[in-house]
């Protein structure tokens, strides 16, 4: 309930900046500026629209999946409008003191100068056009694939892991989309694949269809999956109950030995749930003292608890590496880890940036990945 009156209290202040800065002074008959905000007013309130929708199973999934496409995408446009203004006016700002400062000239760069500020409004609406459908590009293409190599002398034999995370599946991901993704992870021959959470981001009796594409996953050592946030805001355990049905099987505080090496493979619950609570313990009680025992867990922080005797590797994603720029401050600043590689207490973390996206089809500073890891043998 906090999280949507602060999210609420933030669109509403939000939209005002926008459509007074945008509009408000400019000359633009009534009807054309009550169009550009209501768009504005639209895109900063579409996800609590779609909140409401969502819960509509009677609307049917195509009419949602074509409202969710349209108002998503319209919350990120204005959402990079909303920082191109803040930016230029910055700049503006800062330029304009500075000559004022020298004792120059400044009328002529004024921003109270109301002709000259329609003019920088319609300079940031060609950069905002330009930057959304560079996010969208970036949104729609396939994941990067990112390469590393781990070399340690508990490793008795080479295995490659897969790292998949936050695929974010609803009614409105393609089933072309989910099955590219699944193709490409097997095209690069992993002996585990392993998905750290946020697999759906929807009711699981309109997708049940699209998870069952998630059996076409193929590894011959198997398929793994935890739990993320987004699966205990959709009915956890049918998902579970779902998802194993595909093949996958689901590590809840507890792991098993990948057969014919000595690594441990171990899961939990998104912490930050109350209906799971996290046993590391428990997770690791059935291995050995000579095993290579990698962790998946939804969220990196978790790291912070963990030293070196417990665990060798951590593997997480959440963050969408930020997603859409500036968002990366907000996601460092509330998960401590990004995106990539970290050493954190002796213990090797990565931390994917996911391969589907939350809300809009669009990233920006923050390509989507699959982490592929090769385990050697130092």
């Amino acid at each position: 309930m906090l999280f949507f009156i602060t999210a609420f209290i933030i669109a509403t202040a939000c939209s005002a900046i926008t459509i007074k800065t945008l509009v408000g002074y400019s000359d633009l008959k009534p009807v054309y500026k009550i169009t550009i905000g209501a768009f504005i007013i639209l895109g900063w309130f579409g996800m609590f629209i779609l909140n409401l929708l969502k819960k509509q199973q009677f609307l049917g999934v195509e009419f949602y999946s074509v409202i969710s496409t349209f108002l998503y995408s319209l919350m990120g446009i204005v959402f990079i409008l909303f920082i191109c203004i803040i930016l230029r006016d910055i700049v503006w700002y800062m330029l304009f003191y500075l000559v004022k400062l020298l004792k120059l000239d400044a009328m002529a760069i004024d921003p109270q100068n109301l002709s000259l500020l329609n003019r920088a409004n319609l300079v940031v609406l060609f950069f905002t056009i330009i930057i959304s459908g560079y996010a969208f590009y970036e949104g729609y293409k396939k994941p990067d694939i990112i390469q590393e190599v781990v070399y340690s002398d508990k490793i008795s034999r080479s295995l490659r892991i897969a790292h998949v995370s936050d695929m974010h599946i609803t009614r409105a991901t393609p089933n072309n989309k989910i099955m590219s993704v699944i193709n490409e992870i097997n095209m690069l021959n992993p002996d585990i694949i392993v998905l750290t959470g946020d697999t759906i981001d929807d009711n699981i009796n309109l997708i049940q269809d699209k998870l069952t594409l998630l059996s076409s996953f193929s590894a011959p050592y198997g398929v793994y999956a935890v739990m993320g946030n987004h699966e205990f805001y959709n009915d956890v355990y049918e998902a579970k109950k779902i998802i194993e049905a595909a093949g996958i099987k689901f590590l809840f505080n507890g792991g098993v030995h990948i057969s014919n090496s000595n690594i441990y493979l171990t899961g939990i619950p998104d912490f930050t749930t109350m209906f799971e609570r996290i046993n590391l313990w428990r997770s690791i009680k059935d291995s050995k003292k000579d095993d290579y025992k990698i962790l998946l867990s939804h969220q990196p922080i978790i790291i912070n608890s963990l030293n070196k005797d417990l665990y060798d590797m951590v593997l997480s994603g959440h963050t969408h590496g930020g997603q859409v720029f500036p968002m990366h401050l907000m996601a460092k600043k509330a998960n401590q880890y990004l995106a990539g590689r970290y050493l954190v207490n002796g213990i090797n973390l990565f931390v994917s940036r996911g391969v589907g996206n939350w809300g809009p089809q669009m990233r920006l500073f923050a390509p989507s990945d699959v982490i592929l890891i090769d385990l050697l043998k130092k």
